[in-house]
């Protein structure tokens, strides 16, 4: 059991292609970019999409609190009576989702349960999005000045990679064991 069943080049080459890929993807789909792509904007725009995820998930949240909720546009959350926020590619927190995705596709496991810790990582990294925003959007519906004063977005990068550090260890431990386990069988 000395073999290494983690591989630095390939978690580096997954996190550059997706990470970068994703930027020239935004590149494509942005009508001012210089590759612009009409039918990818029209047909594919997976940036936009993921923002929307994130607008709808905050505003159900909202609404399930209580909070008279509307859009003014698919990626806008608006609290009735108060300044609303739009959710840009920027702030779904693709970054993130790469590093985690990149950690645990570069183990030796199989495929099914490497799906089952990135989904379950994706979608963690999803819920503490939208109930961060669901925080912003509140900070301008009480006029909390703490909130809107800080870098929300540096400060969600920084949480999610704690977060996804603790994940990362509960992995590696829930991996080593399981190996352990496959090795004392054969």
């Amino acid at each position: 059991m000395n073999k290494s069943n983690f591989s630095i080049i390939y978690f580096l080459f997954i996190f550059f292609i997706l990470y970068y890929g994703f930027y020239i993807y935004v590149g494509l789909t942005t009508p001012d970019g210089r590759l612009y792509s009409s039918f990818l904007y029209s047909y594919l725009n997976i940036p936009y999409w993921l923002s929307i995820v994130v607008a709808k998930g905050s505003q159900l949240l909202l609404k399930v609190t209580g909070y008279d909720v509307y859009q003014k546009n698919p990626v806008n959350i608006t609290i009735r009576g108060s300044h609303g926020a739009t959710i840009a590619w920027g702030c779904v927190g693709v970054g993130v989702m790469v590093v985690w995705l990149a950690f645990i596709a570069a183990h030796k496991a199989r495929i099914k349960y490497k799906f089952m810790w990135i989904g379950s990582g994706i979608v963690l990294i999803f819920v503490f999005n939208i109930i961060r925003i669901s925080f912003i959007i509140l900070s301008y519906y009480y006029h909390w000045a703490y909130f809107q004063s800080f870098n929300a977005h540096t400060t969600f990068n920084y949480t999610t990679y704690f977060i996804i550090i603790i994940l990362m260890i509960i992995f590696v431990l829930h991996y080593n064991k399981m190996k352990k386990k496959e090795y004392d069988l054969a």
